[in-house]
């Protein structure tokens, strides 16, 4: 069998290729790929952020949301994972070892310890890396023996199960790590497919005050976030939104504040300026190779403001999810915004990243079965 997969050969190219599969052992799996979700780092991985770091190599297959079908698996793999030939399944994108020190304290996404590749995941992996075929945007992904799955109901729509490492961001960014519970403000800084994944998990978490930041541009997300469980928005280049957020909360603060906003650092210092004595401060906004923060450290100090940062999901932020996209599907749909064929891959990541004019993009998925 082949396959035909899209390689990120430079910044910003993309080229089809077409590869034989290779053999699949008794460990090992072959997903049919149905989907796979874009998000930003797509968008960053695309325009050769990733590259600059020193994290990525070209060529590589990009995509790290795939969703398929298993079209093949070995007999070892079907009981580790219990699931078999013919079950739909969501990838999560990372691969650890099982048995180092983050591993065993529940921080398996933090493990480097299992492929000598940073990081050792699913669409980061270069093309000269065993059998290349590392990446979601492809109409077939081999699966790795480390591979951590989620298993789907087929009835599931595909455009829906497509966002479910969006809303497991929001579930583990908003919620899981400041731990945000009753009672709560939460200010989210951002309003793109995470920003709103968080509006969505703290509305399911019962918190009492959710607000939400984004630019004039983006009135149509401010309206979703607003219909998903927001309680007030802030046009970030129209109002103050240290003066908002202040005068929304009596004075107090936020009691957490989550940065989703790409590229712009400004918001880093909105955040902790925003929130409460004592208070939490998320960091998830990638802000590109050579841009930095100057932050009052003494701010900290003073105010006991705990600073975390996060870059990735968790397994039970997946179930989760999934969970809660299967609950909540006419309400979640109109996240959903694009999808497109492989070879259009180029243009689904600058449709997401607002390089396509009069486009209003959330959450977008690639469909390798669909034709141009």
């Amino acid at each position: 069998m082949k396959t035909q997969a899209m390689v990120q050969v430079a910044d910003r190219r993309l080229e089809m290729i077409e590869r034989d599969l290779p053999t699949i052992g008794r460990d090992q799996g072959l997903l049919r790929v149905e989907s796979c979700g874009l998000c930003g780092s797509d968008v960053e991985q695309y325009k050769g952020s990733f590259v600059a770091k020193g994290l990525v190599r070209y060529p590589l297959i990009p995509g790290h949301e795939p969703i398929g079908i298993i079209e093949e698996i070995g007999a070892d793999a079907s009981r580790t994972w219990g699931v078999k030939a013919g079950d739909r399944v969501a990838l999560e994108p990372h691969l650890s070892c099982g048995v180092c020190h983050f591993c065993l304290t529940s921080r398996y996404h933090l493990c480097k310890s299992l492929l000598p590749i940073n990081p050792p995941a699913y669409g980061y992996l270069p093309l000269d890396f065993e059998h290349g075929l590392w990446g979601g945007y492809s109409q077939y992904l081999p699966l790795h023996r480390r591979t951590i799955m989620h298993k789907l109901p087929n009835e599931l729509p595909l455009e829906l199960a497509s966002m479910y490492q969006a809303i497991a961001a929001g579930i583990r960014w908003s919620v899981h790590v400041p731990q945000s519970t009753f009672g709560d403000t939460v200010l989210i800084l951002g309003c793109g497919q995470r920003g709103l994944g968080a509006v969505i998990a703290c509305a399911q978490a019962g918190v009492k005050s959710i607000i939400v930041t984004g630019l004039g541009r983006d009135a149509f997300k401010l309206e979703i976030a607003r219909r998903l469980g927001a309680h007030h928005t802030i046009v970030a280049d129209r109002e103050n939104t240290v003066e908002r957020v202040m005068a929304l909360t009596g004075g107090a603060g936020a009691d957490v504040v989550l940065d989703v906003t790409p590229a712009a650092t400004q918001p880093v210092n909105d955040a902790l300026a925003s929130v409460r004595i004592g208070g939490t401060v998320v960091l998830a906004g990638i802000k590109g190779g050579t841009r930095k923060t100057e932050i009052d450290t003494d701010l900290l100090i003073y105010r006991e403001i705990r600073l975390q940062g996060v870059f990735t999901q968790g397994s039970e932020a997946y179930e989760q999810a999934l969970e809660l996209i299967a609950r909540n599907q006419e309400r979640l749909a109109p996240l959903h915004t694009h999808e497109f064929a492989l070879s259009e891959v180029a243009e689904a990541i600058e449709t997401l990243g607002g390089e396509r004019a009069g486009e209003e993009a959330i959450c977008i998925s690639i469909h390798p079965e669909h034709t141009q």
